[in-house]
């Protein structure tokens, strides 16, 4: 996530379903990215993912 400088710095914890998803994130590692995802309250972490945020789309971003 973007910080303002002289500030910690905030990890987005998110899960990835989609194999293609995954591609994209793993190819654009390292760059800018805005990311489209889902939230979905409740879902138990076991069986779905590790959080309650599920990324559903990796868009780049002009620097």
């Amino acid at each position: 996530m973007v910080n303002l400088p002289g500030t910690a710095p905030q990890i987005f914890a998110f899960s990835v379903r989609d194999e293609a998803v995954a591609r994209q994130l793993l190819d654009a590692a390292g760059q800018r990215v805005g990311l489209m995802y889902d939230q979905h309250r409740g879902v138990p972490t076991q069986c779905f993912g590790e959080t309650e945020y599920f990324v559903t789309g990796v868009r780049p971003l002009g620097r």
